[in-house]
């Protein structure tokens, strides 16, 4: 009895700890945190080869899921692995996964061999100074936002877990079928 009174008061305690931290962080934190329902700004940013892109021009064919990546991310570059199927299955009915680096100038080698040698062939733009990053409210890799092709944003993800492409996958189905 003494054990599960102990248990239960240290589970109290740790739950204590956790509100108070994600209250105290709402407190300290200004930044607007996207809802659904906001819409998404318009950008445009560089490829590899230096052509110009805007979020716009792949709305125009339908949902985007703009994932946010930097090398040194491991979970990041497993997020890349296990959605690029999701991409070469729905990429014909207009899904777009567009993929954004965030990683400095001294790091594009890396990030163009890395690219190549992994075969992908999803759009990759490149944010190297974090602008678009922080403009569209990431704090921590790997983020993600999945918008509608009217530029709703309909959902946020910060992190990545082992599952989690069957969800963005489902998504994708109601989102296309929405179109």
């Amino acid at each position: 009895m003494i054990c599960k009174l102990y248990f239960l008061n240290k589970l109290g305690r740790t739950l204590f700890l956790f509100l108070l931290v994600t209250m105290f962080a709402g407190f300290i934190t200004n930044e607007k945190v996207f809802a659904q329902s906001d819409t998404i700004v318009n950008f445009t940013l560089e490829d590899l080869e230096g052509n110009r892109h805007s979020l716009q021009q792949y709305l125009d064919k339908g949902p985007v899921y703009i994932s946010f990546f930097a090398m040194w991310c491991q979970p990041c570059l497993h997020k890349l692995r296990t959605l690029k199927p999701v991409w070469d299955a729905y990429r014909e009915a207009g899904f777009t996964l567009l993929v954004i680096n965030t990683d400095t100038p001294n790091s594009l080698s890396r990030v163009e061999s890395y690219w190549r040698s992994q075969r992908y062939d999803m759009p990759l733009l490149l944010d190297p100074s974090a602008r678009v990053f922080e403009q569209m409210n990431g704090r921590s890799l790997p983020y993600a936002l999945m918008v509608a092709q009217d530029g709703t944003i309909v959902q946020v993800d910060s992190g990545f877990l082992p599952g989690d492409e069957r969800k963005i996958e489902t998504l994708v189905q109601q989102l296309l079928a929405a179109e």
